[in-house]
């Protein structure tokens, strides 16, 4: 059945509402910390991967449902400009703080409250422009698995990127044992994704270049022994003279 507007809106609602109420706690739970610190190493050891050739520092990058800033602070040593987009206002305060703790002006990292499967009204439309167009790289980090439709939460982050750039989304496999039961149980709508399941998704947004890689550790988890973490990655078409 296809995802209505209206379900888009109710699970955005119930995700802010959720992630308002954490923002200040989340993070500081032991077994999302080594998350963070298991996806933070990835990301840092494997721009390369990433981007598809050695980088210094001139990177433009989207932390799409961006939290505190996690991507952002991993990031940070290869880019010139960082954009975070949250549902969540809690959290786009958070990583603006995360911003002035590392001594970053808004003009090299600044987060913003936006919903990019939103109608575009009010306070949850997301800036168009420059500003919030253009990125060498997009990640989208343990997120994708809260949103209504991720095919269409892949295609509008694809359409914020500049020729050649990459779409990172970093989630869970799909778990093998039983479906998962936690507090934030509600606002997911799924448990996971396959490689296949990602590789389409990719391929349906027009992005090309696909590899599909695993954490090399499991993660521990509350409601179970473990999960595994993915990154997938895909391109868009460089610009041909």
């Amino acid at each position: 059945m296809a995802t209505t507007a209206a379900d888009a809106k109710a699970i955005g609602e119930i995700n802010r509402e959720w992630f308002d109420s954490v923002a200040g706690s989340a993070y500081q739970i032991h077994w999302v910390r080594d998350l963070v610190h298991q996806i933070t190493t990835f990301l840092r050891e494997n721009v390369q991967w990433i981007v598809g050739q050695p980088t210094g520092s001139g990177l433009r990058v989207l932390d799409y449902a961006c939290g505190p800033g996690i991507v952002s602070m991993a990031l940070a040593p290869f880019a010139s400009a960082l954009r975070g987009i949250d549902i969540s206002g809690g959290m786009v305060e958070k990583y603006n703080e995360t911003a002035r703790h590392l001594g970053l002006s808004p003009e090299q990292m600044r987060g913003v409250r936006g919903d990019l499967l939103g109608d575009g009204d009010g306070e949850v439309a997301v800036p168009d422009g420059p500003e919030f167009t253009g990125f060498h790289i997009a990640v989208m980090s343990m997120a994708l698995h809260h949103v209504a439709d991720p095919a269409v939460m892949i295609k509008r982050l694809a359409e914020r990127l500049a020729p050649g750039g990459s779409l990172v989304i970093v989630d869970w496999v799909t778990p093998e044992g039983p479906v998962p039961d936690h507090p934030a149980a509600h606002t997911v709508t799924r448990h996971g994704f396959s490689e296949k399941e990602m590789a389409e998704m990719f391929a349906d947004a027009g992005l090309s270049d696909y590899s599909f890689r695993l954490h090399p550790q499991r993660s521990r988890v509350p409601w179970g022994e473990t999960q595994q973490v993915f990154f997938a990655r895909g391109r868009t078409q460089s610009q041909t003279v």
